[in-house]
């Protein structure tokens, strides 16, 4: 976690910086362009700005390294990440997020050769003893399947696991209030007054 105050000033910060970068890009867009390039604007400078507020200079969440890594996976948002972390940045955002996809492609082809070799007798043993257990498997199961929900809304939340996960979200959660406090009084500062 990061203190509030200086975690909210370095993300407007960031954040103007990156919806100027996306103005800049914006003359040729549509609606739907523009939209897409404040959300990424968004997302990048609430990644970086969380990167940036943290007290230990290493200790950047993994929601940030993923969410930024999710972005740069996009081809179609490469120039404007280009403009918003300049070109060093960007490249490191990339190779993580092309490193990333190979490793859960090697996950995906372990996990479905490891079930192949326990659906046998194994996984009929496990159904047998989970029916046997009665009501503690059954909140058992549904704990997991509320965690698996948790680590699918959280960027990189699949890597995590238990209290790690926890404090992950709860930092994602701050970060995604924050981002919506400063957007409304980006939107409140920018509506005409009538009357």
């Amino acid at each position: 976690m990061h203190a509030p105050r200086k975690f909210r000033k370095a993300f407007m910060a960031q954040l103007l910086v990156s919806l100027r970068a996306a103005g800049q890009a914006s003359k040729s867009m549509g609606l739907r362009e523009r939209r897409d390039a404040v959300r990424l604007s968004s997302d990048v400078a609430m990644a970086l700005a969380s990167a940036r507020a943290r007290a230990a200079p290493r200790s950047s969440a993994a929601w940030a390294r993923a969410l930024v890594a999710r972005h740069a996976a996009e081809r179609r948002n490469e120039a404007l990440m280009r403009r918003i972390m300049g070109g060093a940045g960007y490249e490191m955002a990339a190779a993580a997020a092309a490193a990333r996809s190979r490793k859960e492609a090697r996950s995906r082809r372990i996990v479905r050769r490891s079930r192949r070799v326990c659906s046998g007798t194994a996984g009929r043993r496990r159904r047998l003893s989970l029916a046997a257990s009665g009501g503690a498997g059954r909140c058992s199961a549904m704990v997991k399947a509320r965690l698996q929900v948790l680590r699918s809304l959280v960027p990189g939340g699949e890597a995590l696991r238990g209290l790690s996960l926890l404090s992950e979200t709860l930092d994602y959660v701050v970060c995604l209030k924050t981002q919506v406090e400063l957007m409304q009084c980006l939107c409140k500062g920018s509506r005409p007054k009538l009357g």
